[in-house]
Formats: C-alpha cells, sequence, structure tokens
C-alpha cells in the first residue's frame, strides 16, 4: 500500500490536499539532504581511516608484503569440488619471508607435516579464526613432526584490519607468519580461492586435505591428526 500523499482532483485542474505547492514537500528535501549528508561523512571517515592505517604502516617500516620463490608445479584452484583434484599431489615449495624479515623456506617432504593456513586481514572470517586458532596452539601441543605455517596474502591498504603486521602481532599469533607477495604468488600456487583456506601436507609433501572456510576446533584437531606421521 502506497504512503504518497492522495491528490485530490477539480474541474480546475489538480492540485495537492493541504495546499502544497509544485516545490514538494520541504520536510522530504530535508531528509534527502541529511541522508546525503551521511553518506558524505562516512566516505571521509573511511577515507580518512585507510590513510592512516596507511600511514601507520609507513611510519612503522614494516612491509606488509615482499618478493618470494615458488619451485614445483601448483595446485589446481580449489572451489570445494568432491574429489579434490589436488589429493596426494606433491606441494610446491616456496620461501618468503616473516614480517620482521627473516627469510623461512617452506618444503614439503621434508619429513615434516604441515598444515599452512592463508589469510586475509580484511576477511571477518578470517578476523574470527585465527584469534580462535591462537589461544589453541597457546593451550595446546601439536603432535609430534607437525608445523604450522601462516600466509598472510591478499593485502589491500583500502580495506579494514590493516596493516596485517599489526593483526597478527595484536593476535599473539605464536607461529610462523610470512607474507605474500603483491601478486599473491604462494596463495595461487596453493589453488586460493577464498578465506581461510588451509591445506595439509604430509611428511612425504602430498596434500592430504585442502579447507576453503572456518575451522571449528574439532576440525582442527582433526587435520593435524590426519597430516601427522
Amino acid at each position: 500500500m502506497s504512503n504518497r500523499p492522495k491528490v485530490q482532483k477539480s474541474r480546475r485542474g489538480s492540485r495537492p490536499v493541504g495546499g502544497q505547492t509544485d516545490g514538494g514537500n520541504p520536510l522530504m528535501k530535508w531528509l534527502i539532504l541529511g541522508v546525503v549528508a551521511l553518506v558524505v561523512v562516512a566516505v571521509g571517515v573511511a577515507f580518512l581511516a585507510g590513510r592512516d592505517a596507511e600511514q601507520r604502516a609507513q611510519d612503522s617500516g614494516v612491509l606488509q608484503v615482499s618478493d618470494v620463490s615458488i619451485e614445483g608445479a601448483a595446485l589446481p584452484p580449489f572451489d570445494g569440488q568432491e574429489p579434490d583434484p589436488a589429493m596426494e599431489r606433491v606441494a610446491p615449495a616456496f620461501a618468503a619471508t616473516t614480517f620482521d624479515g627473516v627469510e623461512v623456506s617452506v618444503l614439503p617432504g621434508d619429513g615434516t607435516a604441515k598444515v599452512i593456513g592463508f589469510y586475509a586481514h580484511w576477511c571477518p572470517h578470517c578476523q574470527r579464526e585465527l584469534p580462535r586458532l591462537t589461544g589453541w596452539l597457546a593451550a595446546n601441543e601439536l603432535p609430534v613432526g607437525v608445523e604450522v605455517i601462516a600466509v598472510s596474502t591478499a593485502v589491500d591498504p583500502g580495506r579494514g584490519n590493516y596493516p596485517p603486521s599489526a593483526w597478527f602481532e595484536e593476535e599473539q599469533w605464536p607461529a610462523v607468519a610470512v607474507r605474500d607477495s603483491e601478486s599473491n604468488e604462494i596463495g595461487d600456487a596453493y589453488g586460493l580461492r577464498g578465506f581461510p583456506y588451509t591445506v595439509g601436507v604430509d611428511a612425504d609433501g602430498r596434500v592430504v586435505a585442502r579447507v576453503s572456510g572456518e575451522l571449528s576446533d574439532a576440525a582442527w584437531e582433526f587435520l593435524l591428526q590426519l597430516v601427522a606421521p
């Protein structure tokens, strides 16, 4: 049912009820101007917040992305299909650096199983999963022969929760965290299509699981046991 004012017609023509003129409803004009003003303010605040975050990252001197190297065939993109075409394939090796600039080589097949998680700072699901796994790692021991690596990828200074280096530090992430390149080369090599994204690699370097989406504690523990030697 319409809430528009009804118009009475007479033989002399049409005119709005209440003596309104062709100028329209002044209250409606003020409402429209108010909405426009709120939008302008919101855009301005978002712009200033993004610029401030970028400035903080520059002031810290921490690079949020860095050069990486990849060795080995890339895994096919993972869209949740079953069976996963990457199963039993050897995962690619890569070298990257931490936010402190320490080089880390991840070498599937070196005898240590690996759980590799990919996180985007702006992803709300990642923002829930990372602190939850941080708490789990603080309270529990990993199975013998298993290591955990986090990859910060899809970095975008214009989106929320930037910079990722501050995010990982604030959450007190206890495991290794490395930076992907500006073009997300590690993520692409592992078939990344959504966030968060987790790849389980056994001690022989072969993919045994790929998961797109948040992991519950039970799913996380199952994955750890799945990759364990």
